[in-house]
């Protein structure tokens, strides 16, 4: 019985993620739809491939036709950090056999990492599997539904109502910043102002593609110097 109240208590845990993840899901079918991928296809992008904006950029490289290969190849390099999510909460998952890693690991978004990383300490050792397994089937069978969803009626809904359009565009930065504003402590507050003006200064000065690259050096850096003082 210990393993089914973790499993729906991560299950419980996954609804702030969920909540942000059905419209841009269904922004994902909706931009598959334009894209002529087609219904089937879009399903299956988000069934194997799981993986957010890369999903967005994969579907906008084919539609302007750039061959298949270089597509993937491009996806690949895009969604290069979710390596570093497994190493990230491995501390907290040494109970687990190899088997539940490599289970595990496929469901780490950014999101679902952001919140089992700040959440899997107060879990108990022998619950933290199914604790987390209800976390991903949460968020990722959501995911799925939505881009379902929006590929059969997303157009046809964005026809009549064009404003859902920004609606749903602005839905991924406002998950992001609700799931940063819970996991906000006095060490972590210093690295994510430091990170914020790094990446406004250089945005300002025309160069928002470095800033995103030095915010995310230097900010955790400066919080680790802070938290080790």
């Amino acid at each position: 019985m210990l393993r089914y109240n973790a499993f729906f208590q991560g299950l419980k845990t996954s609804l702030p993620i969920m909540a942000g993840y059905l419209p841009v899901g269904f922004a994902f079918g909706v931009a598959a739809e334009g894209a002529e991928v087609g219904t089937v296809y879009a399903l299956f992008i988000s069934v194997f491939i799981y993986a957010g904006a890369s999903q967005f950029a994969l579907v906008g490289l084919l539609k302007d036709g750039v061959p298949i290969i270089s597509a993937a190849l491009i996806t690949v390099v895009l969604n290069i950090r979710h390596f570093f999510y497994g190493p990230g909460i491995s501390g907290e998952t040494e109970e687990f056999k190899l088997s539940q890693r490599l289970i595990t690991s496929f469901g780490l978004t950014d999101e679902v990492f952001s919140v089992a990383f700040s959440k899997i300490r107060g879990i108990p050792v022998e619950s933290r599997y199914w604790w987390l397994i209800g976390l991903e089937v949460g968020a990722y069978s959501c995911w799925v539904c939505s881009t379902v969803a929006g590929s059969i009626g997303g157009k046809t809904l964005l026809n009549y109502y064009s404003f859902l359009g920004q609606a749903l565009s602005f839905a991924l930065p406002a998950l992001f910043f609700s799931l940063l504003l819970s996991i906000l402590r006095k060490g972590r507050r210093l690295s994510v102002f430091i990170a914020l003006g790094v990446a406004s200064t250089f945005h300002w000065n025309g160069q928002s593609e470095i800033g995103i690259i030095a915010a995310a050096l230097i900010g955790p850096i400066s919080g680790m110097i802070w938290l080790r003082r």
